[in-house]
């Protein structure tokens, strides 16, 4: 259970080994690209078909950002007639503005009209997310998935899709500069790297990207993991684990980054090539947060197969108006067209809505990760990483429902 409470499982949000007994987890198979021969908008209206085929009614959780529109209107284009619910939680963004009107307005300017629209409140509905074996909830607000869920279910909905993994399988690399120059042209490698200067180690990386190309593959792996995770360079796990646990989370950490820099060299990964593979694997499938089955179009493996055979530069666009469609443009691509001038040129950031949830955990109330000896009650009160107190909400909650179901802690 440490190792959820420290990086790189923390930040990274994956279950290093299994926690239950009897469950085991299953490795990830390697993904063989191939290339679907009507392009990738024909492979993912391929995987809304796959996974709605047993649906008579279609939910969706959508958000107003570009990933879960694109699920949603592929669902809708493939329904023949079938019910289709969208569901959205009235989150409000960092710049203070509800989801909610950005949603009911790309169902009116899209003509998604059968849609029907479910709003679930934060401040009404709260629900406990279905305990697995597992582990914890990785979502980051399993409260208002769980809620979204259920009235899913009192609806009729018979699966309940969402935009996951879109952006761990067609986000934009970093140190991409020189691929989309021989792509595609010096302008548009000009423009890439305006954009990623944003975000990282920025133009300074791009340029060590750049000197390292031809270095032996152990040093650039190496320089590759300094620049892009210097936080993960020496792993400490943070004070709130109690010893011996932070020492032992800390010593698998540290080993967990040894072998991932092997694993690039072994694999003569380029930067940019490293920074996708560090975007998807390892990735986590989150389960059911209620009685619906639910699913992710861009994670059927017809999907992904399709997607890891286009190109890393591929996934950039000069052309488009802002930074947000430039490094999202695989996924406007699922659109016809003429549906792109209705849609958000911006992205929505909920940070502050997650330290407010965040902020909700008492460090001072009974915790059974407290109790058995896991986390550290001084340190606890100290905690202000968001990340650290979701992560230990979740942790709290599955141990309180493996001790329900007879675990001995």
């Amino acid at each position: 259970m440490a190792l959820l409470l420290a990086p790189p499982a923390l930040t990274g949000e994956f279950f290093p080994l299994s926690l239950w007994r009897g469950v085991d987890r299953l490795p990830l198979r390697p993904v063989v690209p191939a290339p679907h021969p009507g392009g990738l908008r024909a492979a993912f209206a391929e995987s809304v078909r796959e996974v709605t085929e047993n649906a008579e009614t279609i939910g969706v959780s959508v958000s107003g950002g570009l990933d879960s529109l694109m699920t949603l209107v592929h669902a809708h284009a493939v329904a023949d007639g079938r019910r289709v619910i969208a569901f959205t939680a009235d989150m409000t963004d960092d710049r203070g503005r509800s989801c909610v009107p950005v949603v009911t307005g790309l169902l009116r300017d899209l003509d998604l009209t059968t849609v029907d629209l479910e709003v679930i409140d934060p401040k009404r509905h709260h629900a406990e997310p279905r305990w697995s074996p597992l582990g914890p909830r990785l979502d980051s607000r399993p409260d208002l998935n769980a809620a979204m869920a259920e009235r899913a279910a009192a609806r009729g909905a018979d699966v309940l899709l969402s935009g996951d993994g879109s952006d761990e399988l067609l986000g934009v690399p970093r140190y991409a500069t020189t691929a989309i120059a021989r792509r595609h042209s010096l302008r548009a490698a000009r423009r890439y790297a305006q954009d990623v200067a944003r975000s990282g180690p920025g133009l300074f990386g791009e340029a060590l990207a750049v000197l390292t190309r031809y270095a032996p593959a152990r040093l650039r792996s190496a320089a590759y993991w300094a620049a892009n995770w210097p936080e993960w360079t020496s792993i400490t796990a943070p004070a709130l684990l109690a010893e011996p646990y932070r020492s032992a989370a800390t010593a698998w950490g540290r080993r967990w980054v040894a072998d991932r820099i092997a694993d690039h060299a072994h694999g003569s990964r380029s930067w940019a090539e490293a920074d996708a593979y560090e975007a998807f694997y390892p990735h986590e499938t989150i389960p059911a947060a209620g009685g619906v089955p639910e699913a992710s179009p861009f994670l059927t493996d017809r999907f992904v197969s399709a997607a890891f055979a286009v190109p890393l530069a591929d996934r950039y666009r000069a052309d488009l108006p802002t930074g947000y469609w430039r490094c999202k443009s695989l996924v406007l691509s699922l659109l016809p067209p003429e549906m792109l001038r209705h849609l958000p040129r911006h992205k929505q950031y909920f940070s502050a809505a997650l330290g407010e949830q965040a902020r909700t955990l008492d460090p001072s109330a009974p915790l059974l990760s407290v109790e058995s000896g896991l986390v550290c009650r001084a340190a606890l009160r100290r905690e202000t990483d968001p990340a650290a107190l979701l992560a230990l909400s979740a942790v709290e909650q599955w141990l309180l429902g493996a001790a329900e179901r007879g675990a001995v802690i």
